[in-house]
């Protein structure tokens, strides 16, 4: 262990292999997102962006198995006290002059979006709300087959706020997404995986390991070159096909210059494990 750090709301860990842990500690409100717990994990992410040694960051809840944010009773039972995601008791005071004002949710969204690192949402229990939204804005969400998403806010009288509505649309289509908010419908990892939504499932236990197992793979290859696939990618889904493939290019003839291409092909042609040094 490099780096540990333990708050009331955010645990931090860092391991030899260069993946950080970010683990939202708030077991008593079923991890809901108040304003205190944003600010702290906006701030994790932005101390594990810059540093060097963090390669990829996993984000999830403090207990294997529970809520990754937010948690109800049943399926068909949501109600203020309950209500997963934000948190509620917050929201109640909040005005709307007062959301403009803070520009609520933004520093959240633009920590997460803007990350060059890959950041991985592992979720198991329930993530609903506020909860789903912040595991959408991950690059990847990894899932307990048994894992619970949802979008309940109209049952409140809101609607949601950080993405919801238009990264689900996107990943869904209009059909599902339209049905799952407006009856505040939820759907499991299993369900989600096969829309294309979670990457992976794996069972409750088994969880955690197996996302650190991708993450490290992750973290093995040179750093600027994910870093440059991860902008690839996401430029795909702003732009049209032909300026994607201009960028792309660009991208892929960028990585000629660094050291870690060279080694990577000459490792292969060596049949021996690369070396990167991450320049």
């Amino acid at each position: 262990m490099e780096f540990s750090s333990e708050t009331s709301l955010i645990q931090v860990e860092v391991d030899d292999q260069g993946v950080a842990i970010l683990k939202i500690n708030r077991p008593e409100k079923r991890n809901a997102l108040s304003q205190q717990t944003i600010d702290t994990l906006v701030h994790a992410i932005a101390m594990v962006e810059r540093d060097v040694k963090v390669k990829v960051v996993v984000l999830t809840g403090s207990r294997t198995g529970g809520p990754f944010s937010g948690k109800i009773p049943h399926h068909s039972l949501i109600n203020i006290r309950n209500q997963p995601g934000a948190d509620l008791y917050q929201l109640l005071h909040l005005s709307t002059a007062d959301a403009h004002k803070t520009s609520y949710l933004k520093d959240l969204s633009d920590a997460v979006t803007r990350m060059r690192k890959p950041i991985i949402a592992c979720v198991g229990g329930f993530a609903l709300g506020g909860g789903f939204e912040l595991a959408m804005m991950c690059d990847m969400i990894y899932a307990a087959e048994d894992a619970v998403f949802g979008l309940p806010e109209l049952s409140v009288g809101t609607i949601p706020g950080a993405g919801g509505t238009q990264r689900l649309a996107r990943a869904l289509g209009k059909q599902k997404a339209m049905d799952m908010i407006l009856t505040s419908a939820t759907i499991t990892g299993q369900e989600l995986c096969r829309y294309g939504l979670v990457s992976r499932t794996f069972e409750t236990d088994h969880l955690l390991w197996e996302t650190l197992q991708q993450a490290h793979l992750i973290a093995s290859r040179s750093a600027p070159v994910v870093q440059l696939a991860k902008e690839a990618i996401l430029n795909a889904e702003q732009t049209d096909l032909d300026a994607g493939i201009k960028l792309e290019r660009a991208l892929y003839y960028s990585s000629f210059a660094l050291e870690d291409r060279t080694e990577g092909m000459v490792a292969f042609v060596e049949k021996r494990k690369p070396a990167f040094k991450d320049k």
